[in-house]
């Protein structure tokens, strides 16, 4: 299998959730990382399974991402979408809590980023996932990385 995982990163948080996924996707065969400002329609043609990443910003992916994704053609790509988030549990801003409740899952980049997906064509092999930073600029949450390699594990198995 050739899985290609295209991931944006602001602060390192979701390259080193990429990476973890990455890792444990190497064990079904061959996995190429690659960031959205390097990749490219061209460049993502050829892969058996794509796994998009951002983090979520302002209830959305990342622009770059966002870009990318628009215009692709995916048809028969296996894929999945994750992003990295706050836990809103732990968010001081009332007002920011009540915007996320009211949004739902809208309210973070993976299940966008996923629609994106399957709107290009692909078929999702997981529900997409969301992974802990615990500030800003991280540090992420303990055991996200663990729980990342864990995801990728059960794609594996799904496909």
């Amino acid at each position: 299998m050739k899985a290609l995982l295209v991931y944006d990163s602001q602060f390192g948080n979701t390259e080193k959730i990429a990476r973890a996924i990455g890792d444990a996707l190497n064990i079904g065969g061959e996995t190429i990382l690659l960031r959205a400002a390097e990749a490219s329609p061209a460049a993502i043609a050829g892969y058996d399974l794509l796994v998009v990443g951002s983090p979520t910003q302002r209830f959305h992916a990342t622009e770059i991402v966002t870009g990318l994704l628009k215009g692709l053609s995916l048809k028969d790509v296996k894929a999945a979408a994750f992003d990295t988030r706050f836990d809103m549990d732990e968010v001081d801003s009332r007002m920011l809590r009540m915007a996320v409740k009211v949004a739902g899952e809208n309210a973070y980049a993976a299940p966008r980023i996923a629609a994106e997906l399957e709107k290009a064509g692909a078929t999702l092999v997981m529900p997409p996932e969301g992974f802990i930073v615990e500030e800003t600029e991280g540090p992420l949450r303990a055991g996200e990385l663990e729980r990342a390699a864990a995801w990728a594990g059960q794609i594996l198995a799904s496909i």
